[in-house]
């Protein structure tokens, strides 16, 4: 069932929200490795611990220079350790909404609190574009290891094992050597990934990353995708236009308005933390929650709602 989370406050929000100042940004922490650059415990004592608030907007808007209104009282949360998907309308703000969370944008009103943790070893933030910031002068072994080279910590033996354990869970022990000309389109997304994930980041945002493979890699990709963030417990919103993809990797779906955009409903995904996500494709309850997710979004873009699918997606039934 589709339920509003405007308006809805707790505890622990209040506890994270910034302050009433307008446009003002909250970010606990501004270090997110330890004095000594080790790699973080993915159960790391000193940061915020599963069920505290990670990332929350409060009545937040944004309006840019052009006078086009891009967001509109957005009110969202995102707990230590889920992964929230946000769907929608083209050009409705999916973007910018994820720009303000990594801090790159300010609202022009309202407020953002990000609960991280100076004291602890993770890093805090980490993206995935939607086009393509591979190095193209680094083999795939040397992009997965950049981050520990830039803390002078490449050639440690943990350094090391924690790249070829990465490479090996993303499929590329065989292509660590190779330049990413070198590499097939998938191979580049779960590449870009990898070197994402790689300092550990406490919250990961994804801006469909993976909306320019066929649906074959993309959905290997989604495996590995959801395998690594669950194992080593990070934060993730994932903006994404494919439903499927969005019912498959997340613990939370949050539907957009059509610009400004607002939240116009959030659903639950109750599959759990251990998928099989072609397994999951088939089942009754992914395809009841699949379709429930289109008759919404189809709200949003003033379509009939026809019988929409995971293999026909939700443009092909707005035609």
């Amino acid at each position: 069932m589709a339920r509003s989370r405007l308006g809805r406050r707790t505890e622990a929000t209040e506890a994270t929200e910034a302050t009433e100042a307008t446009g003002t940004v909250e970010t606990n922490g501004t270090n997110g490795t330890n004095g000594e650059g080790q790699r973080s415990d993915p159960q790391d004592s000193t940061g915020p611990r599963e069920g505290d608030v990670q990332l929350a907007l409060r009545d937040v808007s944004y309006v840019y220079r052009t006078g086009t209104e891009a967001l509109r009282s957005l009110d969202l949360t995102v707990n230590v350790g889920r992964t929230i998907a946000v769907a929608g309308p083209s050009g409705c703000g999916k973007s910018t909404l994820l720009a303000i969370l990594a801090g790159l944008m300010q609202p022009t009103s309202g407020r953002v609190a990000r609960q991280l943790d100076p004291r602890g070893s993770r890093h805090e933030v980490a993206m995935v574009f939607q086009k393509d910031t591979l190095l193209p002068w680094l083999t795939v072994e040397a992009q997965v290891g950049f981050h520990a080279k830039l803390h002078r910590r490449s050639r440690s033996a943990e350094t090391k094992e924690w790249v070829a354990s990465l490479l090996e869970l993303g499929g590329l022990t065989e292509f660590a050597g190779a330049f990413p000309y070198e590499l097939s389109g998938g191979m580049r997304r779960r590449l870009a990934f990898l070197v994402a994930v790689a300092p550990l980041p406490r919250v990961l945002l994804l801006d469909e990353p993976f909306s320019s493979l066929d649906e074959p890699t993309r959905l290997a990709i989604h495996q590995d995708v959801f395998d690594i963030t669950r194992r080593y417990g990070i934060t993730t919103v994932l903006v994404t236009h494919d439903l499927a993809e969005a019912a498959s990797l997340s613990d939370e779906v949050v539907i957009l308005t059509r610009r400004p955009a607002t939240v116009a409903s959030h659903h639950e995904v109750p599959f759990g933390d251990r998928r099989d996500l072609l397994a999951l494709r088939q089942q009754r309850d992914f395809l009841d929650l699949y379709a429930t997710l289109w008759r919404e979004l189809s709200v949003q873009l003033e379509v009939r709602p026809r019988a929409a699918t995971p293999e026909r997606g939700a443009d092909d039934a707005a035609i």
